[in-house]
């Protein structure tokens, strides 16, 4: 059974378990995360009808602790930004407490946004990704959304940890999300990035001054910092990517699964109308691109990834000054739910590529960063591994404002 919204639904919400930490949850997930037996198309014609065999990991570990799944929301195609997902929406209307997306771009963060709540991308290699039909393996995670900050904790606090089958999972214990140690910071000092602040437009910059004047008076210290290479992750970011992805999508050849052309006269005929056929316009495109720097300029990818690591490197040189960074989630224009080319969704994820090039924890805060009748959002973004820090932060946070506005 489907809706506008749920690409499957269950008959009955599945549940294993009747007790454990989350039980009398419900989650939505996407059809690119694997649930047994429903279907895992990953919003691309190239899976069609695609039912997964397996439950992913973290299914597993979820359905272990008592949550109840309430099926799968439509989906942008391979989760490439969020034209056609209905993540939002479906949390909006009340279909589950909790959702989980993949973050790629910041796909978790601004979806989180436009429904109104609290959205967090968690540190590369803290969630297994095993069972996730990816698109970029080295910029993506599983993100978490819901109302609540405490079930966003318990849900990474059950499937947050090593798995043998994911060999990018940190080898290190996972954080306690449940029993975190206090900070033993008295005042916590948030860095803006100045290149950040320059390229906001004037209710953009409205929004943000104002959920900077909020962390002001909820006691936090507001320190201007630079990020010199700050336009450089969306370059490092799509280039990256893209080879990723080209990559990633071989598999679907119409051979062993998923999609097949009709009327091929060869095995070549077939492989090739089946590809052109699998995938839409805007995919296509980010493939091709891919597929240039694969095999036609090499040295502009093996350039990418340098500069990443340049990246990463003043990132991380940014935590010695300050404990986390803040942005805004998005930009005014372009909408990402109306973003039609690969060029419109790149500028409409602007501000959030630079968790997933350098795979830090970043949390959306939502009703902070308002101007009108827009919601702009607010990002903190810790350093790696920082998890607990980032969601302590904005459980604060976001208690004062409450506090100050109940008054």
């Amino acid at each position: 059974m489907t809706t506008d919204l749920l690409a499957y639904r269950p008959a009955t919400p599945l549940q294993e378990a009747a007790t454990g930490p989350l039980a009398g949850k419900t989650i939505l997930v996407r059809p690119d995360l694997c649930v047994a037996g429903w279907l895992t198309d990953a919003g691309s014609q190239a899976l069609k009808d695609f039912h997964a065999f397996t439950d992913a990991a973290i299914v597993t570990r979820l359905k272990a602790a008592g949550a109840s799944f309430a099926g799968s929301t439509r989906m942008a195609e391979l989760g490439f930004g969020v034209n056609g997902d209905a993540m939002a929406r479906a949390l909006s209307a009340n279909h589950a407490h909790i959702g989980l997306m993949t973050d790629t771009m910041g796909e978790a963060r601004v979806a989180a946004c436009c429904a109104g709540c609290f959205g967090f991308k968690p540190s590369y290699g803290l969630i297994s990704r095993s069972g996730l039909i990816g698109l970029a393996p080295s910029m993506e995670c599983v993100g978490v959304l819901a109302g609540d900050l405490s079930d966003i904790a318990s849900v990474l606090g059950v499937m947050a940890g090593p798995d043998e089958n994911d060999f990018s999972m940190s080898n290190d214990p996972p954080p306690d999300f449940l029993n975190p140690v206090p900070s033993a910071k008295t005042t916590l000092r948030i860095g803006v990035p100045r290149e950040c602040r320059d390229r906001l437009g004037p209710s953009g910059a409205a929004a943000f001054a104002a959920a900077l004047d909020a962390m002001a008076g909820a006691g936090i210290e507001i320190i201007e910092v630079n990020l010199p290479g700050f336009d450089l992750f969306p370059v490092v970011h799509q280039i990256v990517a893209a080879v990723e992805a080209s990559s990633a999508a071989g598999k679907y050849d119409g051979v062993r699964y998923g999609f097949r052309a009709e009327s091929a006269k060869n095995w070549n005929e077939m492989y090739i109308k089946s590809r052109a056929e699998a995938f839409g316009i805007r995919i296509k495109a980010f493939l091709f691109q891919g597929a240039y720097f694969q095999f036609q300029d090499y040295p502009a990818f093996e350039n990418a990834c340098a500069l990443r690591r340049r990246l990463v490197n003043e990132t991380d040189d940014l935590f010695k000054q300050v404990d986390m960074l803040a942005l805004p989630a998005r930009h005014e224009d372009p909408d990402p739910y109306r973003a039609e080319t690969v060029g419109d969704t790149y500028a409409a994820f602007g501000l959030t590529l630079a968790a997933n090039v350098a795979g830090l924890p970043a949390l959306h805060i939502p009703g902070l960063s308002r101007h009108a009748a827009m919601d702009f959002g607010l990002q903190l973004i810790g350093p790696r591994m920082a998890d607990v820090s980032v969601l302590a932060a904005g459980l604060n946070l976001s208690t004062h404002i409450q506090g100050v506005s109940s008054t």
